[in-house]
C-alpha cells in the first residue's frame, strides 16, 4: 500500500466459505479472520512454471519465491474473477484457466480459503516492480528438490501448490465454487 491509498477491505467468510461483512486488511490479519485468496500456477508451452520472487517491500514472506500469481478476493469478486485481476495487475498476462482445488481456511493457511488454478500461455510476463522483485520459468521437480534442499527460500503457498501439483491429486481437489 502506498501512503495516502486507502487499505484494501476484505470479505470475511464463515468456516463454510459464507460472506459475514468485511473489514480492512490490517484488522483481517491481525485477528486471523477467515477470507479468501486465489493462486494461479503459469506454465509455458514446454511445461516450465513460472514463479515469482516477492517484492523486498511486502509485508510477508519479502523476496521469498511464490505462486506465479497470488492475491484476495475482493468483496463481491469470485475466486476466478480475482485470479484473472491478479494475473492482469502482477504479470500483464490473462487467459483460461483451469481450477485444479480449493483449501479450507486453517491456521497453515493463514486463514484463506484458497483457490488455486493453472494458466498455459506462450505470452511473456510483464511483472510488476511493485509486487514482483523478478520471476523466472523453472521445471517443477527440480524447484521441489531446490526447496527442500534449501537452496531457495519459498512460501508455505507455494511449497503447498507445488507438491499438491507434483503428486497429481486431482481426485482431492474440492469442488470448484
Amino acid at each position: 500500500m502506498r501512503v495516502n491509498e486507502p487499505e484494501e477491505i476484505f470479505p470475511v467468510v464463515d468456516e463454510q466459505d459464507q460472506p459475514v461483512g468485511t473489514a480492512a486488511r490490517s484488522v483481517v490479519h491481525r485477528q486471523r479472520l477467515r477470507h479468501r485468496s486465489a493462486h494461479v500456477l503459469v506454465f509455458d508451452s514446454t511445461g516450465q512454471l513460472l514463479i515469482q520472487q516477492r517484492a523486498a517491500a511486502k509485508d510477508s514472506y519479502p523476496r521469498y519465491w511464490d505462486v506465479s500469481v497470488g492475491g484476495h478476493v475482493a468483496p463481491g469478486e469470485t475466486y476466478e474473477a480475482a485470479a484473472h485481476r491478479e494475473l492482469r495487475e502482477e504479470l500483464g498476462l490473462d487467459g483460461p484457466l483451469r481450477f485444479l482445488r480449493k483449501t479450507p481456511a486453517s491456521e497453515l493457511s493463514s486463514w484463506e480459503f484458497s483457490c488455486l488454478y493453472i494458466l498455459t500461455t506462450g505470452e511473456p510476463p510483464q511483472p510488476n516492480p511493485a509486487e514482483i522483485e523478478t520471476c523466472e520459468f523453472v521445471e517443477p521437480g527440480v524447484l521441489l528438490d531446490e526447496i527442500r534442499s534449501h537452496r531457495r527460500l519459498a512460501t508455505p503457498g507455494l511449497v503447498s501448490a507445488l507438491s499438491f501439483y507434483l503428486n497429481g491429486q486431482e481426485a482431492d481437489r474440492g469442488q470448484e465454487p
